[in-house]
């Protein structure tokens, strides 16, 4: 069985409503790459990450500063109660892009989210009552979790 050279999967990297590019993972070689919706001007929409190359005229980011981006976003693998989130998002292991795509890239800092197909948008992934998710995971979650593991 011949290995292939590389396997791609790709998702849009949207900032609210503005589609800022492709961002893909190349599951046989480990390495994330992001091509820049040419459309966008306004640098300030991307990630600082990102912007702080494009305004160097740097127009390839470092797989390295992908990687940190989405590391930064996503749940560590040392988070206590990691196996409560793995369950929540039907996931086995602990996965850096397979979290990244669960939690469809969202973090509570920004405003950046990732998308698979068009017809998705923001607000259909975010609630805006105190600019809270509706899909994260409480404190409530995870005692009512641990309680129901308990057996009297």
């Amino acid at each position: 069985m011949l290995i292939p050279k590389s396997k791609l999967e790709t998702v849009e990297l949207m900032n609210e409503e503005h589609y800022l590019g492709d961002l893909s993972y190349d599951l046989v070689c480990d390495e994330y790459s992001f091509k820049k919706n040419e459309e966008i001007d306004d640098l300030s929409l991307y990630p600082a990450e990102f912007y702080g190359l494009f305004t160097r005229k740097i127009r390839k980011v470092p797989s390295e500063v992908i990687r940190e981006f989405i590391v930064d976003r996503i749940i560590p693998y040392n988070r206590m109660n990691l196996d409560c989130y793995l369950e929540y998002y039907n996931l086995e292991y602990w996965d850096e892009w397979e979290v990244f795509l669960a939690a469809k890239g969202m973090c509570f800092l920004d405003i950046f989210w990732i998308r698979k197909d068009k017809s998705e948008s923001y607000k259909n992934h975010i609630k805006f009552t105190n600019s809270v998710r509706d899909d994260l995971l409480t404190e409530e979650y995870f005692i009512n979790k641990k309680f129901a593991k308990i057996k009297y």
